[in-house]
């Protein structure tokens, strides 16, 4: 949601150099802005109407996202802080309502102080961690410079902004701050030309520290594609993904039959282990998998796929296995 503030300070910040005074009177101006702005701004928004139309099938307006359905439907934690909690909704399912809850309490403790200072040194370590990491932080010793100059105002503004949105928003994410990173980077490009001038002693050093830095980058590149070919691991596996899953929708696929697999999950499942999703077209999908209700909420279930095989799965058990 803090792209909406971004977008809306560089919009502010165009429409008013675009309604300056000294352009206004020029045609020149006028043309230059046609064909390097407005017509350029106009083919990207041209293009995200596909978004639009997509969401306008989906959810029957083309501004509601399929995500705020999601959101509206089941939770009751809201976007940004500062708005309060919706009622609790109506689940079916108990590993449903402990998805959201979880979610939930994250909300409730950063409305408390510790809390909302907890979750904003985990978002600055995550980010910090994702687009800069210790040698590209070397350039923002110049950063104070930064600030004396005329030409980066409206980039450091556009960026507190963006920063400030970001904190007040119940859950950041790295990619969250995706659309800013043109600007961060920008900001680094300012600083090493700041920090290509600094002297020690009487010695030009600021030049050696900057043309050190692209060169660390590009070491570690390196090393990380000659770790991948060697097969040793330099960092944290990647996960996985339920494998198990993908070995039992594979076996059923080859199966001549349709089918219906209806999960269990045990008291102690992982919510970050899901078994249950389908494809967009479930009644068309070969295989569709739904979470047990019990015999009795089952049967609405049985009869609507009532040309299935219908099929059993303990999903927390050791390892886990299909029955009938």
């Amino acid at each position: 949601m803090a792209i909406w503030y971004l977008g809306l300070t560089a919009a502010t910040a165009l429409v008013i150099w675009l309604t300056s005074s000294s352009r206004s009177r020029s045609s020149i101006h006028l043309r230059r802005i046609l064909l390097r702005q407005i017509l350029p701004a106009s083919i990207i928004l041209a293009l995200a109407a596909a978004t639009g139309y997509y969401y306008h099938r989906v959810t029957g307006n083309a501004f509601r996202m399929t995500y705020q359905v999601n959101r509206g439907t089941y939770s009751q934690a809201p976007y940004f802080l500062w708005q309060h909690p919706r009622p609790e909704p109506l689940y079916h399912h108990a590993v449903m309502r402990a998805f959201y809850q979880r979610e939930f309490q994250v909300y409730l403790e950063s409305r408390t102080l510790a809390g909302f200072f907890r979750n904003l040194v985990e978002k600055i370590w995550s980010a910090w961690n994702f687009y800069l990491g210790p040698v590209l932080t070397v350039a923002l010793l110049a950063l104070p410079w930064i600030f004396r100059d005329r030409r980066m105002r409206f980039s450091l503004l556009a960026g507190i902004v963006f920063l400030l949105a970001t904190t007040v928003e119940t859950w950041t994410s790295p990619h969250y701050l995706a659309a800013a990173t043109g600007l961060l980077y920008l900001v680094l490009m300012q600083c090493m030309r700041h920090l290509r001038l600094w002297h020690w002693r009487g010695q030009p050093v600021g030049g050696a520290v900057v043309r050190v830095i692209p060169v660390i980058c590009c070491a570690m590149i390196v090393l990380r594609l000659a770790a991948v070919v060697a097969r040793a691991p330099i960092e944290g596996a990647w996960p996985r993904g339920n494998l198990e899953r993908a070995a039992i929708a594979n076996q059923l696929e080859k199966s001549p039959a349709r089918n219906l697999v209806i999960v269990r999950y045990g008291p102690d499942h992982d919510l970050n282990r899901e078994w249950v999703y389908n494809a967009a077209d479930i009644d068309g999908a070969k295989t569709v998998w739904a979470r047990d209700m019990g015999d009795r909420d089952n049967q609405e279930l049985l009869r609507y796929f009532h040309d299935r095989r219908v099929w059993y799965l303990n999903a927390d058990q050791t390892p886990p296995r299909l029955g009938p």
